[in-house]
């Protein structure tokens, strides 16, 4: 077996990534792409990049490959040292292909997760892995992505088992996956369109939200509960503890993957013992140094640019 310091479980996808020229337009409108590429994504995905891209050894495990997928992701996870041999090839399967507009502020993806899901949650096809458990054990610490149901609870049940710490993201109050966790990072995003009682658009509103929301994590995990706030307030703490850091400044290319180098950001911190304060400063550091490459897959954020920002802005 292949040593690895970190196992992620998750999503890894085929994102078809343009960079536009200006903003993105309005229906029935003409936008310029400036830069196009065809890459590994997807919340497991452009983490794993990001972690070999700060030296550490990966392995990753998650849903399945498709005729249409396999042949990049093994192509470009060889090249960079990153262990893909546990991803299950269906070759009946089209694989996940995305495709995500990218300009300045923003970024719409086209794909067809909900289809993907859908036909588990209608018609019980599985396509993703059963976590191994050898391989969990192996690690120093793993990043576990919430949405793959039984399996996803079962991957954090084996890091309980084992020791193993782990960061999960995205998930509400009281999920399975969050119980035993030591990190858990929550987009705006996400908080938005999923836990719409603690979302407001008024921004006085919106910080009373957040707080609420880290109280009821609260209730239900000892981790470091941390709701990301994109380029504005990022509110952070455990016990019910409540903290805020304000994003680094940063000249903005794209925010494709942002959120992805931010969870690498915080399993690296996991990995090296940081404290609460020092792993947010750490993780918002690597996705402002993400969120001015494109693309992030072949200029992800290395330690030296990470550890420079943080100096530069003490």
């Amino acid at each position: 077996m292949k040593n690895h310091e970190i196992y992620l479980y998750g999503m890894v996808t085929k994102t078809n990534g343009f960079l536009l020229r200006g903003d993105f337009p309005k229906a029935d409108n003409y936008c310029e792409v400036k830069e196009r590429y065809t890459l590994p994504g997807g919340e497991t995905g452009t983490a794993a990049i990001v972690l070999a891209s700060l030296g550490c050894s990966v392995k990753a495990d998650g849903n399945f490959l498709g005729k249409y997928t396999k042949d990049l992701t093994h192509d470009f996870y060889n090249k960079i040292g990153v262990d893909v041999s546990a991803l299950h090839y269906d070759p009946d399967y089209d694989g996940m292909d995305e495709f995500v507009m990218v300009d300045s502020t923003t970024r719409t993806n086209f794909a067809t997760f909900a289809t993907y899901f859908e036909d588990y949650w209608k018609r019980g096809i599985i396509r993703w892995n059963t976590p191994n458990e050898d391989d969990i054990r192996s690690a120093k610490v793993a990043g576990i992505d919430p949405f793959f149901d039984k399996q996803s609870i079962l991957a954090a049940e084996y890091c309980h088992k084992h020791n193993i710490p782990y960061v999960t993201i995205d998930e509400r109050p009281g999920n399975e996956v969050i119980k035993h966790a030591s990190i858990v990072a929550v987009s705006s995003e996400y908080i938005r369109d999923h836990i719409s009682d603690y979302h407001s658009s008024d921004s006085d509103n919106e910080k009373e939200g957040k707080v609420r929301l880290l109280k009821k994590f609260a209730e239900s995990t000892n981790a470091l509960v941390i709701l990301t706030g994109g380029g504005g307030t990022t509110y952070y703490g455990r016990g019910g503890e409540v903290k805020k850091f304000n994003a680094y400044k940063v000249d903005v290319v794209s925010t494709l993957g942002a959120g992805d180098s931010f969870k690498a950001g915080c399993i690296y911190a996991l990995m090296q013992g940081y404290d609460d304060d020092k792993t947010v400063r750490f993780a918002a550091a690597v996705a402002a140094v993400a969120c001015t490459k494109f693309p992030l897959g072949l200029n992800p954020p290395t330690l030296g640019e990470v550890e420079g920002l943080i100096e530069r802005t003490k």
